[in-house]
């Protein structure tokens, strides 16, 4: 029996190559669609599900006659301005999809339960004073001032603060692949994070590829922008000093004010006289927090020059840099699966999810969808995650 065979319209084809071009796609896939772009091979229906196992392009795609108009607005808020962003990759538009439709759950069933708007919320969209901003985050958090005192380490100030989040009722989620995909690794030179914001359902996610330190400072420049009421797409690497749009300035100084108190980061900074660049290593161990942070407080208190600071900036980079190539060569050990997967979930999220399903009014297809899991792993899931009320 002869196998059928199907011909892609040009245009979709065109638009397949164009959106995998920056993605980790093997020289075998490219020269097939080539083949298929020429003519020289028809695909058949099983060739065209492996190719779309391959790219991630959904497999619908195509069958279309013109190219999807995909949505991917989020990146409309990207801290800087990327030529990668122009063409968002299927990792990116995949996730943010993911963290949407968490979203639009939880408002729903939020709502539904008769839980009103979160009052911070946009509470300073017209007001950009930094120090009332501040004054009021840790307020609401019911954060002091040195609150990171007792705390080991960026990791330990993380997994704090985002209890704090969750408390307050905003989602934290965080992951390094899409879903549980882990052939399909999150890009942190493309986005360290985003930020969907939501009067009943704010949503931070957290890249997981970025360094500890990184994900802390994430966590807080993403919580100023809930608090301004402007979604986020934060792709900057560092503390810059131009480049930033001035809201984003404003979030990065709200965050590093609560990571580095500035009162008493000048305290500890004239305590010791040393060289800077020990003065900076020192107090980042001492805040729990990177030293490009602390290094733009030396800059902002005029402790280093702008030349200097940009020389300390680069040699912080390229240390980081090395960091990055340094995880990408290593092998993954599996770890403890639930572990990770719970770190990845919001907690409320994931009870809401159940106590609905146990309820009748989610289907359980329907929380293993959101959650990408299965009856057996959802059901552990929520077991280690503690089944707690809220």
């Amino acid at each position: 029996m002869a196998k059928i065979t199907i011909k892609i319209a040009p245009e979709i084809l065109n638009w397949i190559i164009q959106e995998i071009q920056f993605e980790n796609i093997s020289d075998s896939v490219f020269q097939t669609l080539y083949e298929w772009q020429s003519g020289e091979k028809i695909p058949t229906f099983s060739q065209i599900e492996d190719i779309s196992r391959k790219t991630n392009i959904p497999f619908g795609y195509f069958f279309l006659k013109t190219p999807p108009k995909e949505k991917c607005s989020i990146v409309e808020y990207r801290t800087i301005d990327s030529l990668m962003l122009r063409n968002p990759s299927r990792n990116l538009i995949d996730t943010l999809d993911m963290m949407t439709n968490i979203q639009e759950w939880m408002r729903e069933y939020l709502k539904d339960n008769g839980y009103g708007q979160l009052e911070f919320v946009g509470r300073y969209q017209n007001q950009k004073e930094v120090k009332d901003i501040v004054k009021d985050i840790r307020g609401t958090l019911k954060l002091n001032d040195n609150w990171f005192i007792n705390i080991k380490n960026p990791a330990d100030s993380f997994k704090y603060l985002r209890t704090l989040y969750e408390n307050i009722g905003i989602l934290v989620m965080m992951n390094g692949t899409v879903g549980q995909n882990t052939h399909r690794k999150l890009d942190v030179s493309e986005f360290r994070a985003f930020t969907l914001v939501d009067s009943y359902a704010p949503l931070i996610f957290i890249n997981t590829c970025d360094s500890n330190s990184g994900k802390l400072f994430s966590l807080l420049h993403e919580l100023v922008h809930i608090w301004l009421g402007v979604n986020s797409f934060f792709n900057e690497q560092e503390v810059s000093i131009t480049s930033v749009k001035p809201l984003e300035q404003t979030c990065n100084i709200v965050a590093a004010e609560i990571l580095v108190p500035n009162e008493i980061f000048v305290q500890k900074w004239n305590e010791k006289n040393i060289a800077d660049i020990e003065k900076i290593t020192d107090l980042a161990g001492y805040f729990k927090c990177s030293k490009s942070v602390i290094t733009r407080k030396a800059l902002d208190n005029r402790y280093i020059t702008k030349e200097r600071y940009e020389i300390i900036m680069e040699e912080i980079s390229r240390q980081y840099n090395e960091w990055q190539e340094s995880q990408s060569k290593k092998k993954s050990s599996g770890g403890d699966f639930y572990k990770t997967m719970r770190s990845k979930m919001d907690r409320r999220f994931i009870n809401a999810l159940e106590n609905s399903a146990r309820e009748g009014r989610t289907q359980y297809a329907e929380a293993y969808r959101l959650t990408k899991t299965n009856r057996k792993t959802f059901s552990k899931l929520v077991n280690e995650m503690g089944g707690e009320e809220w």
